[in-house]
């Protein structure tokens, strides 16, 4: 016989909603111990529902829940921490969903993992304190990779551990990570990466996500890295997330318009 409270508390992040019914709410939440679990907020969708606001994803919260048949009920929450000034700038909202999303991929229902939620909760903190969107989101799918068994080799060659030398080498997502000249043609798939995105990535391996935001890193290097990080996510995942579109066209909203024939 099952031996589950009939009610339980847990505090987590909101990752995710779909509405059900009229009214109701699945919430989708990575848990403090790193367990990502489901259950369902009825009357959510309510104007007068108390548990509306504290329920909406990328918000930090302590939850009452009651256990269900087919799916466990919350019954009460309380905000811990809404980021409510990420949720004022749609690059930082947006590149928060993204997070999320990747957090609610690479999981796995009731699997433990602590390293993830500290993760997720460190780059919203940032995002909220105005920290550059593009480089705390690099930081962090270079994290979430390696917390989640997908580390990128980078120190050395992925598939003979030789030493790099200091030159551009090529990267493999499906090798892997960095391969050295003579195991080039073992690799597979891949791109040329710099030496200097080589060592932004080595050092982000290491450093703190407020260590690492205080690197000034220009837009190319940025982009470059981007390219890498997706390929490796997109071969593991096996799909291309629709919050990374979206941040695509978020992106597109702030690009200087294109140079015409009239205004050169």
């Amino acid at each position: 016989m099952s031996t589950r409270p009939r009610v339980y508390r847990a505090e987590g992040i909101v990752l995710r909603r779909r509405n059900i019914g009229e009214a109701d709410s699945i919430f989708t939440v990575l848990a403090s111990d790193g367990r990502k679990f489901e259950a369902v907020a009825r009357g959510a969708r309510k104007t007068r529902s108390r548990m509306r606001g504290h329920l909406e994803p990328l918000t930090h919260s302590r939850f009452l829940i009651a256990t269900g048949k087919s799916l466990d009920v919350f019954t009460q929450a309380e905000t811990i921490e809404s980021f409510r000034h990420l949720r004022d700038y749609l690059e930082r909202s947006s590149a928060g969903m993204y997070c999320a999303e990747l957090c609610d991929r690479f999981t796995v229902e009731d699997q433990e993992n602590r390293q993830l939620f500290h993760l997720l909760r460190a780059t919203l903190t940032a995002l909220d304190a105005g920290a550059v969107p593009d480089v705390v989101l690099r930081y962090f799918e270079l994290k979430i990779l390696a917390i989640s068994g997908f580390e990128l080799q980078l120190a050395g060659c992925a598939r003979c551990g030789a030493r790099l030398d200091e030159e551009p080498a090529l990267f493999s997502a499906g090798g892997g990570g960095l391969f050295c000249r003579n195991c080039r043609p073992e690799a597979g798939p891949g791109r040329l990466m710099s030496v200097r995105a080589i060592k932004t990535l080595r050092f982000g391996r290491g450093a703190k996500l407020a260590r690492f935001c205080e690197v000034q890193i220009e837009p190319a290097l940025l982009r470059e890295m981007q390219s890498a990080l997706e390929e490796a996510i997109v071969f593991h995942l096996d799909r291309r997330l629709g919050t990374r579109r979206f941040l695509e066209d978020v992106a597109a909203l702030r690009a200087p318009p294109a140079e015409t024939a009239e205004t050169r």
